[in-house]
Order: C-alpha cells, then structure tokens, then sequence
C-alpha cells in the first residue's frame, strides 16, 4: 500500500478532529468516492442542531489532478444560481498530504433518493413539475453555451423547500463548441468514455462533441426512466461496465419509444421526439417554453391546474432531520458518482432512510385511521 492511500485512510479514521478554517468540524463520513470524499460539516460544537450543517467535499491532490472541473464553468454557474452555493474553500494540510475542500451549502436529496422513497413512482403532477424544473435549470445553464454532459437522476437535487433543482458534479461540462468530431487523440476519447452511462445522448456514444441537445435527450431518458418504474436500459448484471455500455448503445439505435412503452403518455412521447428530431445547428434557438409546454398540458389533462409549491417528501425529511441524530441527518444527502462507484456507507444510509420515512408515513396514516 502506498504512503498516500495509507495516510489517506489514516485522515478518514481521524476526521473528526478536523477542523477547517478554525470554524468548521467534520461530522462524519457519508461517501467516499474517486474523485472526492463528501462529510457533513457543522459549524456549531452542538452537532445535533441541523440548522448548522453544511455539506463539504474533500479532495487529496491526487483526486484533485485526476478530476479538474473548470473554474470559468464553476464561476457561471454559480453566477446563475444553478448549483449548490460555495461558502468556503481552501487547502487542509495532514502530516505529509494537502487536501482541497469546498464548503457548500447543505441541499439534497437528489431525484435518484427522491424516486426511491416515492417506491419508484411519481404521481402525475409531482412527475410533471420535475420536468418542468428539470427543463427550466437546463435552459438557465444553456443560456451560457454550457452542457453539463454527464446527466443522470443524481445529477438533480432538490432543495428542502420549494420545487427548484440544482445541478451538481461538472467534471465534464465545458463550453458548447461547433458539432465536430472529437479529436483523434487518448485524452478526448477517454474523457468521453468515462462520462457516458444509460442516460447519455446516442451522440456522445458515437464520440460526437456534446451540444445542448444532448443534454435535453439525457433528461428524456432520464423522465421516461422515472415514469416506467426505473425499467428502461436494462442490461445483464454479470457484464462489464463496458460492454453494458456497448448493450445500452445498440437499445438506443433500435429504440421506438412508443412501441417499447405503449402506456407512455403522449407528451412524454411528443417532448423525446421533439429533442431528437430537432436540428443540430438550431441549439440557440431552442424553444424551451415549448418544451415545457407538454409537461404543463399533462398537468391539465389530470386537472391539476395548481402548481405545487412543495414536494410531497419535503416536509416528511425536514421532521425527520429535527427528530434524528446527526449520524441519520447525513444519510438524506446523496452524492453524485458513478453508480458503479457508488460507495456501501452511502447506499447502506440511503436505503436505511428510506426504510425510515416508509414507517413514518404508514406510522402517521395509522394514527389518522383512529383518529377517525
């Protein structure tokens, strides 16, 4: 074992006595991924307050080379307020290692734990707001020839309060540059490579330089994913992650959404074919109210002219966060890797939440039935 994976484990163990900016403690661990460590911060020595947290992301100098995101992308984005907000960053010295921390403000849950705690489906209207955010975040980004090129259901997090969504992980965005074919050289093929997973557009499968359009395609899949109950691009476990993405490619060339999924809703069907159909050169005139357009007519086709101002899980993980410990606090927050990266102290805190806010729910419902 090398000195740097050895002290690197050693500072993990030790966390807990870190304090950043003489002002902010490390809670504990909650993922542990390759390109950076993410621990629940606090400010407060009373770490049982949740009024205090904040999320921080840790990098060695070896994640931090490994994993540059662009600090121009970064700067824009914060610029349009689409990202979690930066309070605080720095380097933390540890006997012979330097780490780079951000301190960000505490957001979350992302879709990915969302659609799990709503058992894998939303109702109509909760579905269609999603799209309608999920669309309105997109366009804010687009607006500064940025795409994001890596979206997927944990790329989007809510906020505790209120509809909108942010986006997180960049370590692939960049500027939007005339559709050309990547260049034929290590670096670019193996950047896209390791950037595409089931939700990526079928362009960038083919090695073609992203556009906004291709973002847009990556959330069709992503909302045809959640409405079909998380079946879409099923692939054999026992593969590779390589030839699972060779499989995922070939299903999106022979795919015919409506025959594949004939209980889709027209929108739904009407939104994919309007981003695939659209022409590559016209991303700066995209119209994205009309985009929208379909997720506001199947909110009317239900009768749910109002638009909600809250998601149904908001409030039951705000009480849940006032009456748990701060080792269940840091379990509602999800990171964004690659799944197949995903760390066991982060699906072991997700699934146990879940489970949590199951009980409550059936908890409070059994208690109305009495009270009845």
């Amino acid at each position: 074992m090398s000195d740097s994976i050895t002290e690197s484990n050693s500072f993990e163990r030790n966390a807990n006595a870190v304090v950043l900016d003489h002002k902010y403690f490390l809670v504990r661990l909650i993922y542990k991924g390759r390109s950076h460590n993410l621990y629940l911060g606090s400010v407060a020595l009373n770490k049982d307050d949740p009024n205090t947290y904040y999320l921080v992301e840790m990098k060695s100098q070896e994640q931090y080379n490994s994993f540059v995101c662009d600090e121009r992308i970064i700067k824009k984005m914060h610029e349009l307020q689409i990202i979690p907000k930066t309070i605080q960053s720095g380097i933390y010295k540890y006997k012979n290692m330097e780490y780079r921390y951000n301190i960000k403000e505490r957001c979350g849950p992302s879709l990915k734990l969302c659609f799990q705690h709503q058992n894998r489906k939303f109702s109509d209207q909760v579905f269609a707001t999603l799209a309608i955010e999920a669309i309105s975040v997109l366009e804010k980004m687009h607006s500064a020839s940025i795409v994001h090129c890596y979206l997927k259901p944990k790329k989007f997090v809510t906020l505790q309060r209120g509809v909108q969504l942010y986006l997180t992980d960049l370590k692939f965005a960049q500027k939007y540059k005339l559709r050309q074919l990547l260049n034929q050289n290590t670096k670019n093929k193996f950047q896209y490579a390791l950037a595409l997973n089931k939700y990526s557009s079928l362009n960038l499968h083919l090695g073609i330089k992203p556009c906004p359009r291709d973002d847009l395609e990556s959330l069709a899949y992503i909302l045809i994913n959640f409405y079909i109950g998380g079946r879409l691009f099923k692939t054999k476990q026992k593969k590779t992650k390589s030839d699972k993405i060779k499989e995922v490619e070939l299903q999106k060339m022979n795919l015919i959404i409506e025959k594949a999924f004939p209980s889709l809703p027209k929108e739904i069907i009407q939104f994919y074919y309007h981003v695939k159909l659209s022409n590559i050169d016209q991303y700066k005139i995209i119209n994205y109210d009309e985009l929208k357009s379909y997720f506001y007519k199947m909110m009317q086709k239900n009768n749910n002219t109002i638009n909600i101002k809250s998601y149904p899980w908001n409030q039951e993980l705000i009480e849940h966060s006032k009456q748990s410990s701060a080792s269940s606090l840091s379990s509602v927050v999800e990171d964004d890797e690659n799944e197949s990266d995903d760390s066991l102290i982060e699906e072991q805190s997700i699934l146990s939440v879940i489970e949590q806010l199951k009980q409550i729910t059936k908890t409070k419902k059994l208690l109305s039935e009495l009270d009845n």
